[in-house]
C-alpha cells in the first residue's frame, strides 16, 4: 500500500517523474531537491523533465494533486449496501486494520512529506490535493451509505463520523514516526467505543 505507487496518470514517464519528485521532496525538502536528481531517480533525462512539466514547482504541484491513497485496498471489499447490523463491527474493524497498515507502510514518508507541504502551501493549492479529496470522498460515501441503510445514526455528518474513527489512528502513527511515542492501542476496543451510541437506535 505504498502511497507513491498510486497516481491517476496513464503516462508512465510522467508518473515516474512525479513519484521521484515526491520522494525527494520528502527526503531533501523543496529547496534541497533538484530537477537533475528527480530526473535521475525517474530514469529519464533532465530535458525530458522540463519537456513534461517545465519546472520543478510545476512537477511537484502536479504530483501532489494526482497523489491518491489506494482506498480500494482500505475499504471493506464486500458490498456494504447489504451489510447486516451484526457484521458492522467486523467491517469497521477490517477498515481500521487496513487503514492502519497503509499508514504504517508510509509512516516515514508521511512524517517527512507533510511538514514540507505545510511549509510550501503553493504545492497543494487552496482546496488541497485533488487525488486526496477523491479518496476522502470515497470514505465519506462509505459512511453515508451505512447511515442510509440505518446501521449508523445520521445526526453526525459522514465526514465527522469518518474522522472520529480514523483520526486517532493517523495521530498515533504520526506520534510514533515523529516523536518515537508508541501508546498502546487496541483496535477492537477503539471500534467498539466508536460504535457506542452511534449504532442506529442507541443513545
Amino acid at each position: 500500500m505504498y502511497l507513491l505507487s498510486s497516481f491517476d496518470e496513464a503516462d508512465s514517464t510522467r508518473a515516474a517523474l512525479m513519484r521521484a519528485g515526491l520522494e525527494l521532496l520528502a527526503e531533501r525538502g523543496y529547496k534541497g531537491s533538484t530537477t537533475r536528481e528527480i530526473a535521475a531517480r525517474a530514469g529519464v533525462s533532465e530535458v525530458t523533465l522540463f519537456r513534461q512539466f517545465g519546472s520543478k514547482k510545476a512537477l511537484l504541484q502536479a504530483a501532489v494533486q494526482k497523489l491518491r491513497p489506494p482506498v480500494e485496498q482500505v475499504l471493506p471489499g464486500s458490498s456494504h449496501k447489504e451489510m447486516a447490523s451484526s457484521s458492522l463491527e467486523n467491517s469497521l474493524l477490517h477498515l481500521a486494520q487496513n487503514y492502519m497498515r497503509m499508514l504504517e507502510a508510509n509512516q516515514g514518508l508521511l512524517v517527512r512529506l507533510l511538514p514540507e507541504l505545510a511549509r510550501h502551501p503553493e504545492l497543494h493549492g487552496e482546496t488541497g490535493p485533488l487525488g486526496l479529496r477523491k479518496a476522502m470522498s470515497a470514505v465519506f460515501e462509505y459512511f453515508a451509505e451505512l447511515q442510509k441503510q440505518g446501521l449508523l445514526r445520521s445526526d453526525e455528518s459522514p465526514s465527522q463520523v469518518a474522522v472520529t474513527l480514523l483520526g486517532p489512528l493517523f495521530a498515533r502513527v504520526l506520534l510514533l514516526g515523529a516523536m518515537g511515542i508508541q501508546p498502546q492501542f487496541d483496535l477492537k476496543a477503539h471500534v467498539r467505543g466508536f460504535l457506542e451510541g452511534r449504532r442506529y437506535g442507541q443513545r
